[in-house]
Formats: C-alpha cells, structure tokens, sequence
C-alpha cells in the first residue's frame, strides 16, 4: 500500500520550514508521496490580502524537484470555494483507493482538531503528521495527542525536526521592507518573487 500524505496551508510564500517539514515527514514516515494542496482563499475575502492560487501553485512548483517524493495538487484551488480538511481528505481516498492517506498537520492545530469540522472522524480514520513549532506549548500538545490516541485510536506521528522560527507573514514583511530573506526561503522561490514582483506591496 503506498503512503501518501497530504500538506495544505496558504503557501503564501512556501518557506524553508514548510519544505524541511515536508522532507522530513518523507523520510521519517516512509512516505512514496507528499503532495501540497495551496487552499483556496477569496479574493473577495474581507481584510485579506493572499497572492492569488495560481501563483502560490507556481512557487510549489518551483521546489517539486528538491525531492522526488514531491507531488503538487490544485484541487482546492479549482473548487475555487473554501474546502474543509475532511472532505479534502476523503476526496483523495476515493481517488487513491490502495493508498494510505495521512495528513500533515501544524503542531499549534493539535490544540483544536477535535473541534474541526468532522474532526473526530478525521482522528478516528486518517494518520496524522505533525512537528514541533516555536512558541507553542507542546506540553499541552502532546498530552491531547495521547488523548486522541486512547479515545479515538489515532494515529499521530510527531516529527523529529529543528523549529523554524519565521513566518510567511515575516517572510512578506521583510520583503517588503527589502530585507533579507537568506535561509528563509529556497533560492528558485525567491527568484520567482522577484520576477513576479510578489509582496511589494501588501
């Protein structure tokens, strides 16, 4: 049975901790693929301000070789209308029926999963990956995953993975301001932003 895991997020840009996440949960849970789902955010959304779908797609794309286990979904993106994790999930198992579909989960969401929508089934049915961030509290992250592991059977693996200490929001700001962003994000992203004029203005 293949192993294949799901990553979803803004991407708004892809960063260097989502990439080393991402790498890590490839080696560490022996997965043959890990595919980025970009969510799909209105541009029409109040107050928000997301660089559109295609181009966070695009800057995906740029660092698919960087590992061969890398795969790109624009399935959200195309329903174009926010998509809740469940279905997604549910979604790629109709699609990849021999396959074991896990999800890729921030350490911070640990906290609140369980009041997600159908997020007791996603507990009950789906593997769960996720890693350490900084500033969240961990001791009370993992005493709700060995909950969720006696009362619904999860199965959740912890990454054994460096903290990232830095933002796409952070990361944006800096640009912004013309900061560096040396160690921050990969090369062929930052050089897309540039020719793409990305984060000048926000």
């Amino acid at each position: 049975m293949n192993r294949i895991a799901l990553f979803g997020g803004t991407f708004d840009p892809i960063h260097n901790g989502h990439i080393n996440l991402a790498k890590t949960a490839v080696k560490e849970c022996n997965l043959d693929e890990l595919v980025f789902v970009p969510n799909y955010i209105s541009p029409f959304k109040q107050g928000s301000s997301v660089t559109p779908g295609t181009k966070r797609a695009e800057m995906i794309r740029e660092i698919l070789p960087t590992d061969n286990a890398f795969r790109l979904s624009s399935y959200e993106l195309e329903r174009a209308r926010p998509s809740y994790t469940y279905d997604t999930l549910c979604h790629f198992r109709s699609q990849m029926e021999e396959a074991e579909i896990a999800f890729i989960i921030g350490f911070d969401s640990v906290l609140t999963v369980d009041k997600w929508y159908h997020g007791e089934d996603i507990l009950r049915e789906f593997p769960l990956i996720t890693g350490v961030r900084p500033h969240v509290a961990t001791d009370e992250g993992f005493r709700r995953i060995e909950a969720y592991r006696e009362k619904y059977g999860s199965r959740i693996h912890v990454l054994n993975l460096k903290p990232f200490d830095a933002s796409s929001t952070e990361i944006r700001r800096r640009i912004r301001s013309k900061e560096s962003v040396d160690g921050l994000i990969a090369p062929e992203v930052e050089a897309y932003i540039e020719r793409n004029k990305l984060y000048r203005v926000e």
